[in-house]
């Protein structure tokens, strides 16, 4: 274990997977994206932009890209993409390259939000052998009762321990938009029916986003699963889901 572990996790939910190319992100030809997101990518750099603020401004954070590799063109996960982004645009001079070295990390198997934020979790107890005291969560504003109202009550972290910055791409912001806003509540009333993603409808959804079938089990072995006590039941696919109530992130340690 670290002698001064982060106490801080900074997650930003990834969207889509950059190529790379001499635009440094700026041109929406570098991105692999869905139809539905074109025009959204300004808006992903501004995801990375607002996480690389809460870093600079805690010294006691690190910032966690989530994303697993989605796209069937490359292997390269959205989280990488996004981290390799941020370097080619050196930081856009919020942080230093040392600094993004020693407190930037990616998570690269989540398929969803959910586990946006619970892979993330995972990934920093591995690193640092304990588990956050807060958590910042970087996306599309509208997600935000997604995010933070089903997936941080879900899994039992402490909401007066969570915080939310939420930049929504364009078209959004005014809620004109009836299709949208359709889909934004159908989305919240399926994980408020399902919470922890493991009916057909979420689970399918999450496959049709695993090309590359990235495992989706929440460790690497039943010896680190029992050393977490994190307390899950283990499904027939040999994936585990979380049980409700109290979990090892669940208590308010701040003292």
């Amino acid at each position: 274990m670290s002698l001064n572990p982060p106490e801080h996790l900074i997650i930003v939910c990834c969207h889509g997977i950059w190529l790379g190319g001499p635009a440094r992100g700026y041109n929406q030809d570098e991105w692999l994206i869905a139809e539905f997101q074109r025009g959204e990518t300004p808006t992903f750099i501004e995801h990375i932009k607002a996480g690389l603020r809460v870093l600079r401004d805690d010294k006691k954070s690190v910032l966690m890209f989530s994303g697993g590799p989605t796209r069937k063109e490359t292997q390269l996960s959205e989280a990488s993409s996004y981290a390799n982004l941020a370097g080619a645009n050196a930081y856009f001079g919020i942080v230093s390259e040392n600094e993004a070295y020693k407190r930037i990390l990616c998570e690269e198997r989540a398929l969803d939000s959910y586990f946006n934020v619970l892979f993330s979790l995972v990934r920093f107890w591995y690193d640092y052998e304990t588990w956050p005291r807060k958590m910042t969560i970087v996306s599309h504003a509208f997600k935000r009762e997604r995010l933070v109202d089903c997936h941080c009550a879900a899994i039992g972290f402490p909401l007066d321990q969570v915080e939310f910055v939420g930049v929504d791409p364009p078209g959004i912001i005014d809620g004109t938009n009836e299709a949208v806003a359709k889909g934004i509540a159908e989305a919240v009333a399926q994980w408020k029916d399902d919470p922890y993603g493991i009916g057909e409808v979420l689970a399918s959804k999450r496959r049709k986003r695993n090309p590359w079938e990235v495992s989706q089990e929440l460790f690497l072995s039943d010896e680190d699963r029992i050393r977490s006590d994190v307390r899950l039941r283990l499904l027939g696919t040999g994936e585990g889901s979380l049980l409700k109530g109290t979990q090892p992130w669940s208590q308010n340690r701040n003292s």
